[in-house]
């Protein structure tokens, strides 16, 4: 996303350009004590790339992620009445939807489209369309963004327009930068903010930025229980126990050839011989390292709970051994869902609308969640709450106690402005009244009759 290297005059700014289009990622370091200190350095596109392709409790949130997305309903609907749109656009967007392009699905391509924002912060979109009929769309290709640039105008502020700030965008082929048609890009933005000190404080700060250390520490202490497990060196020494008057008494390279090849024919599984039966005094020296002792385990546990909390994602959701219930689960998918994925769902389908609706067109795509099963009991509980209320206020209305606008009050609708919905119940004028209706046809005016919970309908 850097822009070129020209006009650049600090020095350090240039180094910090040239150190980011080499791509010096997951750097290592040389420590103090002599071994290595193996840090990512997460400061582009191709740095939060690697990050995703090597720490996997990362890839597996951002995964988990864009499932919960996938599992709300889009549709286009009409910006005026929130109904389901219609028209020759509306279909239009629906076909699209339904297949953005010749490689994917919807469910493909929203999928993607999530992951790219969950890494970079960013993803942009590039809309095939007819030549001359730029209201039609074709297909919808989303850009991995560690393949596209751009250039900027270097103006901000007093800009009406989105070519006011960028310039020109390309994307890198087969060697190549590719100039794009600028009209055709558009962009979904994470909900976060730039940190940059130009005009690339327009573009949002990819989350993985703060969470550099956490990524490098989970990373760290992956390839610290490989090496401990496939290089883990001498297990012991095992020597002689045997002294004299000058003191122990080495073993002369003729025994110790013995011991090894003797050894080698000790063990839990394949060896002929578990227990080891002989006459030297011999001794064993312990040099391996207790893996517990590194809390190799906690240092991982600790640092996905960063990363579950950079990412709005509870951490009863990852896979963990103690300490979650089924309930535990159910309730933290709730709350991921309310929280963190349908308000950003709507952020970035709001963006998407934008990019693929035509100006004045009053449509809008939008994701419904309301299906998705572990909301259900949810709407359920509220369902049944709302009958027991309007069973309990018809039950107070009938003795007097309350007026018909406050059962409607107390079901969660608004009072009726009809002067009888102020009265209390009489139960003579209330049979009268039923007596009248039963011997005319009931009408939509006739505004007498109790309030009819929505449960009962």
């Amino acid at each position: 996303m850097k822009d070129s290297l020209e006009g650049w005059e600090n020095l350090a700014s240039a180094e910090y350009l040239l150190d980011k289009y080499n791509n010096h990622i997951g750097v290592t370091h040389l420590s103090l004590s002599g071994g290595e200190d193996y840090f990512f350095d997460l400061k582009c596109e191709k740095d939060y790339l690697r990050a995703f392709r090597e720490c996997a409790p990362f890839k597996a949130i951002v995964g988990k992620r864009a499932k919960a997305f996938n599992t709300g309903t889009i549709d286009v609907y009409n910006l005026n009445s929130d109904n389901k749109g219609s028209g020759a656009e509306a279909k239009s967007i629906r076909n699209v939807i339904a297949k953005p392009n010749v490689l994917q699905t919807q469910k493909q391509f929203f999928s993607q489209q999530n992951h790219y924002i969950d890494i970079f912060g960013y993803v942009p979109i590039l809309r095939m369309r007819p030549v001359g009929m730029v209201d039609e769309l074709t297909s919808l290709w989303n850009i991995p963004p560690w393949l596209f640039d751009l250039d900027y105008t270097r103006k901000w502020l007093k800009e009406k327009s989105i070519s006011g700030i960028y310039k020109d965008y390309f994307i890198f082929w087969n060697g190549e930068r590719i100039k794009l048609k600028f009209d055709d890009i558009f962009f979904i933005y994470d909900d976060a903010i730039g940190t940059d000190y130009d005009s690339e404080l327009t573009i949002p700060d990819s989350r993985l930025i703060s969470l550099e250390y956490p990524v490098s520490n989970i990373v760290a202490a992956y390839k610290a229980r490989n090496t401990l497990i496939t290089k883990r060196g001498a297990i012991g020494i095992l020597s002689n126990g045997a002294k004299d008057q000058a003191g122990v008494i080495p073993l002369d390279l003729d025994e110790k050839k013995k011991l090894q090849s003797d050894f080698k024919r000790y063990g839990l599984i394949g060896q002929p011989f578990q227990v080891i039966i002989s006459d030297a005094n011999l001794q064993w020296q312990q040099m391996g390292f207790p893996t517990a002792d590194l809390m190799l385990f906690e240092e991982i546990d600790d640092d996905i709970n960063r990363l579950c909390d950079g990412y709005g994602w509870p951490v009863e959701l990852m896979s963990r051994t103690k300490d979650v219930t089924f309930d535990n689960k159910k309730q933290a998918m709730k709350s991921a869902y309310r929280d963190t994925i349908i308000p950003e769902s709507d952020s970035r389908l709001e963006q998407f609308s934008m990019g693929i609706v035509s100006e004045g067109a009053n449509l809008y795509v939008w994701s419904d969640f309301t299906k998705v099963e572990v909301l259900q009991e949810d709407k359920k509980l509220v369902a049944d709450t709302r009958a027991a209320m309007s069973s309990t206020a018809e039950k107070e209305y009938k003795a007097g106690l309350i007026t018909k606008n406050r059962w409607l009050e107390l079901i969660g609708e608004e009072k009726n402005p009809d002067p009888e919905f102020e009265k209390y119940y009489d139960e003579q004028q209330e049979q009268q009244t039923q007596l009248g209706q039963a011997e005319q046809p009931a009408t939509p005016e006739d505004k007498s009759a109790a309030p009819e919970s929505k449960t009962d309908k």
